[in-house]
C-alpha cells in the first residue's frame, strides 16, 4: 500500500530533492500573499477622539 500522507516522504527516497520542493512551493504562495498592513497612529486616532469629545460638551 502506498504511502499518501502529504507531507511525508516516500520510504526515504529523495528527501532532500522533496524538502526542497515543497519550501520552494511555500516560498512563491508566500510572495503572492499581500503585504501586512502597516499599523495605525494611535496619535492620530486620540486627537480625532478628543475633537468628538469638545463637540459633544459645546452642544
Amino acid at each position: 500500500m502506498p504511502d499518501t500522507k502529504s507531507g511525508r516522504e516516500k520510504k526515504g527516497k529523495d528527501k532532500r530533492r522533496q524538502l526542497e520542493n515543497r519550501l520552494a512551493k511555500r516560498e512563491l504562495t508566500a510572495e503572492d500573499e499581500p503585504p501586512e498592513p502597516e499599523g495605525i497612529d494611535g496619535d492620530l486616532l486620540a486627537e480625532d477622539v478628543d475633537a468628538d469629545a469638545d463637540a459633544d460638551l459645546d452642544a
